[in-house]
């Protein structure tokens, strides 16, 4: 993943969003231009209520490398996580 940030960050990347229903991801550029990479994932439900300590629980175990990533992606659409934004500048993720 550290590989995965540099090259981004190599690349004048900003920030990205992933959209966790489709797989779908928007990259956005220093300069404000915007690339979208559509995923040929099936779609995943994501739960309209949020489960804070669930999120906490998929996140530690996915980090650790107990869980893929698909599974860390279903895990937290089951939590109602619809979406992440990864901030490059400030190695941030909301």
């Amino acid at each position: 993943f550290n590989a995965f940030l540099i090259d981004l960050e190599y690349n004048n990347i900003a920030y990205y969003i992933y959209f966790v229903a489709t797989g779908n991801v928007k990259i956005i550029t220093h300069a404000g231009h915007f690339i979208s990479i559509k995923s040929n994932r099936k779609l995943i439900k994501v739960n309209s209520t949020p489960n804070t300590e669930l999120i906490k629980l998929t996140s530690a175990k996915h980090f650790s490398g107990e869980h893929s990533y698909e599974k860390y992606c279903t895990d937290l659409a089951t939590a109602g996580v619809f979406k992440w934004i990864v901030e490059l500048n400030q190695k941030t993720r909301q």
